[in-house]
């Protein structure tokens, strides 16, 4: 080694604003018609980008939507981080950020994009608790912490999922303090359990 820091790479910002402006553009096509019917060819249009730089960014319109979703919940954890925030999860800037875009979050509600969507989200939701976890809880064993992680990233976007095909009928404070209550039940279970005499990332012998 030569004992060299690895420096990150900087940001393109050329990436970042095509970008933004791709999601800028899927929110105002999704304020007025349906996700699922906004293809390719409406965004790149909206966004006054070209066919073949989207294609250069994304797979496909589904990598768009789940990568879209993922880099906005990063964009959250960010901010609360920032804020000394210590949530395990970004529930707060997340529920704010979707009631903020009311009619475009409307329409997925009831979307098969939503659950494109939601996939992607679950995974960036599931890397944050666990990277929070480990700072927080740090006795736990990597196999506990990855399924906690998933149990509270999971009941996240159940709680957001019927929040939208319920047309917001919880307000969105209600919805934070409701998840904040509930994690932290979970946080203290965690706290409490006693050393398991098995470690928890072997299986027992009985199970395939």
């Amino acid at each position: 080694m030569s004992g060299k820091s690895v420096q990150p790479r900087p940001i393109d910002q050329r990436v970042v604003r095509t970008r933004g402006r791709l999601a800028l553009a899927l929110i105002s096509l999704g304020q007025t018609r349906d996700i699922d019917d906004v293809k390719v060819g409406d965004l790149v249009r909206t966004a006054g980008v070209g066919r073949s730089t989207f294609y250069a960014h994304f797979e496909d319109r589904d990598d768009f939507l789940g990568r879209s979703f993922a880099g906005m919940i990063g964009i959250c954890d960010e901010l609360a981080r920032r804020e000394g925030v210590t949530d395990i999860l970004p529930v707060g800037h997340l529920v704010r950020h979707i009631a903020g875009n009311a009619a475009f979050s409307r329409r997925v509600g009831p979307s098969r994009s939503m659950e494109v969507m939601f996939a992607a989200g679950e995974r960036s939701l599931r890397l944050i608790a666990e990277t929070n976890l480990a700072a927080a809880l740090p006795e736990l064993a990597p196999e506990e912490r990855r399924q906690a992680s998933a149990f509270l990233a999971g009941a996240l976007l159940g709680q957001l999922r019927l929040w939208l095909q319920n047309d917001f009928r919880t307000s969105p404070d209600t919805l934070i303090v409701a998840y904040r209550r509930l994690a932290a039940g979970v946080i203290q279970a965690l706290e409490a359990a006693s050393p398991s005499p098995v470690p928890f990332d072997r299986k027992p012998v009985h199970v395939p």
